[in-house]
């Protein structure tokens, strides 16, 4: 690999190189977001979701504020 990050992209075999480092780049991130903010798949039931709506509020947030419920801190 010819090209290295931070110089310009001039020929036809440093674009390929970025591209490569791009998408190596890209992958790292993704996974250091994945572990740093785990993603939780909820289907909520109609009730839940007429509760959800009732408060005016969203998923995350009414699953942020049973979480701290759970763990006795109430949200404010």
């Amino acid at each position: 690999m010819t090209w290295q990050p931070g110089l310009p992209v001039l020929t036809a075999s440093d674009h390929a190189d970025w591209q490569v480092w791009r998408k190596t780049r890209k992958l790292e991130q993704q996974r250091e977001r994945r572990n740093m903010y785990p993603r939780i798949d909820y289907y909520p039931s109609d009730k839940a979701l007429r509760i959800i709506g009732a408060q005016r509020g969203d998923y995350s947030s009414a699953i942020d504020r049973l979480v701290l419920i759970a763990a006795g801190e109430l949200p404010e």
